[in-house]
């Protein structure tokens, strides 16, 4: 039998609105209520209700979501900014039932970018509810830090499509492929996510889509950052929330439920990668996520081909590919139990309270195990955990193996742009009309430190975009507080 403390999932609820304007804490209300009716009696228990911060004015949104549950004398939690956020959430939740600190919490996230971007091309502000001026929740889990400096913005590298695609490139030469194959593989691998995402009632986009749609720029799926469709990015554009209801496994005990109506949290862990994105030794790689996902396995008594089913940050297709690739996940196996975020949909850092809760319904009743992975920043930010359906032998355990991903190797910084460089990694941004912008280039010095630079040249672009740029050497020009290159 598990410790009666043990951290269990009992319910869980996900909405997607598709028509209607929509509310973050309206939304998040009706998936928590959702989920407490699952199991009458448990709102009795709640001593917690936390939330995920969203791209909305709310200090302390769970504080506006007891209110309109009629649950009062509850703690509040809130997170920074992450796609991170719902499973560090999740896991100090967990730790906290573990320890005695409380027995029952409702957990929930929204986003509703979908209102927001109407409203503002009709040229109205979206509506909050009203909130105290002086509201902050009572516990803040995460440290709202930096993850980007000023020559990040100058050179674009703080737009995530940006960095991710500049990762997909190193990657890409890693692999050998040329450009066209390459993109024909993360097409392939985009279109088994949207599979799923047709099973997937909560789903945004539910019809099938093939990998040579994903691949071919068009209208309605134009390039962003190459190798990048719209269609092989994250789809923001959504009205989406979720909520879970965790507790006691001697409180679900005590509401009747029976152990294959729980869903049992046996790990979890979280780490970050050095926050400076120049200093990491490589782009298309990430020591947290090496570092946290191995941890998290060991704590769960299991190896990788024991999990049965993975969620893997799907935000753009280089996240699924370097996950696989430091979990050590076989290319062959599915990566995402809810369809992913493109086509499941990837409202910012909510995401993956949504992937929670499908895997509530995936994993409760049978005896299957789920990682859940979820990746904030720019590979800056990881959380995992370790979800089944049977009931565990161990107790949960939560850690950070900080120490650990602090002691691998950086590259050494540098303020000087030299007057030449390797091309490591690059891309090439595209404007609405589908014209190519400016190439975005991350350059190594003869020491090994990097920089940013653009290289504006139309011819220099064509080819880049043509055929393999990394391992070019370049001209560097100081520009600023990045570097103006040119292909040699």
């Amino acid at each position: 039998m598990p410790n009666p403390n043990h951290p269990v999932i009992i319910g869980a609820a996900q909405l997607a609105n598709h028509d209607a304007d929509a509310e973050p804490v309206a939304m998040m209300t009706e998936a928590a209520e959702s989920a407490l009716t699952e199991t009458p009696g448990v709102r009795d228990h709640v001593s917690l209700i936390g939330a995920v911060k969203g791209i909305n004015p709310y200090r302390d949104p769970a504080r506006l979501v007891a209110n309109q549950l009629g649950i009062s004398n509850v703690e509040t939690a809130y997170t920074p900014v992450g796609g991170n956020a719902p499973y560090d959430l999740l896991n100090d939740t967990a730790n906290r039932i573990a320890s005695g600190e409380i027995t029952a919490a409702v957990l929930c996230a929204a986003e509703t970018m979908r209102t927001r971007r109407k409203d503002r091309a009709a040229g109205r502000k979206s509506t909050y509810l009203d909130e105290a001026p002086d509201a902050a929740p009572d516990r803040l889990v995460g440290k709202d830090l930096p993850l980007s400096d000023k020559a990040d913005d100058a050179a674009g590298i703080s737009t995530p499509v940006v960095f991710y695609a500049m990762a997909e490139s190193a990657l890409r030469y890693r692999s050998g492929l040329s450009h066209d194959d390459h993109l024909a593989s993360i097409s392939a691998l985009w279109a088994e996510a949207s599979a799923v995402a047709a099973t997937n009632p909560h789903a945004q986009i539910r019809d099938a889509v093939d990998a040579e749609t994903i691949a071919k720029a068009g209208v309605n799926n134009r390039r962003i950052a190459a190798p990048y469709t719209k269609l092989l990015t994250s789809n923001v554009d959504v009205d989406q929330a979720s909520a879970l209801i965790v507790c006691s496994y001697a409180t679900a005990q005590s509401l009747g439920l029976s152990d294959d109506e729980m869903v049992y949290l046996l790990a979890g862990t979280g780490a970050s990668d050095v926050l400076r994105i120049r200093s990491r030794l490589e782009l298309s790689r990430s020591n947290a996520m090496r570092i946290a996902g191995q941890r998290v396995l060991e704590l769960a008594g299991l190896t990788i081909e024991e999990i049965d089913q993975l969620e893997l940050y799907s935000c753009f297709p280089v996240a699924v590919q370097v996950a696989r690739r430091e979990l050590g996940v076989s290319p062959d196996r599915p990566f995402s139990i809810s369809g992913g975020m493109t086509f499941a949909g990837g409202p910012l850092n909510s995401y993956s309270m949504q992937a929670a809760a499908h895997a509530f319904g995936v994993l409760r009743g049978n005896e299957a195990t789920a990682l859940l992975h979820a990746n904030g920043g720019y590979f800056s930010k990881e959380a995992f955990v370790v979800a089944s359906g049977r009931p565990p032998t161990a107790d949960f355990i939560y850690e950070r193996p900080q120490d650990e991903v602090d002691a691998c190797a950086q590259r050494p910084p540098t303020e000087e742009i030299p007057g030449e460089g390797t091309i490591e990694a690059y891309t090439v941004t595209f404007d609405r009309d589908d014209q190519p912008t400016t190439a975005i280039l991350s350059v190594l010095d003869g020491f090994g430190s990097r920089i940013w630079a653009h290289d504006d040249d139309p011819d220099d672009i064509s080819e880049l975009l043509a055929s393999e740029g990394v391992s070019r050497s370049v001209t560097l020009e100081a520009s600023g507080p990045i570097a103006k290159a040119r292909l040699r």
